[in-house]
């Protein structure tokens, strides 16, 4: 089978549609198509860091591709950190309520002992 050689423009544009998938995948939490997609980007970017330059990031479609990439990077660190604020909240309840049944449960017991 030939190998297909892709352009640097094509490149980017793969990883910003990458970059905007994941983005979109984290919104509906399907976390196993997000770790796919991450680690699809972070093949491209090899493939991207080896191209010789041609040039691509100082036009102004490169410029635009690299700053929707910023932009839909910044919503996955948004969507992130609020996957992660949401998970140390219920870690909270969850030790709060644990707290509050095992104290329940020991004076249940010294009642009836």
């Amino acid at each position: 089978m030939a190998e297909v050689k892709k352009t640097v423009r094509e490149l980017w544009q793969n990883y910003a549609l990458l970059t905007q998938e994941i983005a979109k995948f984290i919104s509906k939490r399907d976390w196993d198509l997000v770790s796919e997609l991450l680690s699809q980007r972070e093949k491209l970017q090899f493939i991207i860091e080896a191209a010789p330059e041609d040039g691509y990031k100082v036009t102004n479609e490169g410029q635009e591709t690299l700053q929707s990439i910023r932009m839909q990077n910044q919503s996955i660190i948004v969507g992130l950190q609020r996957l992660y604020n949401n998970a140390q909240r219920n870690q909270q309840v969850s030790q709060a309520y644990e707290q509050v049944l095992d104290s329940y449960s020991g004076a249940f017991m010294d009642r009836h002992s």
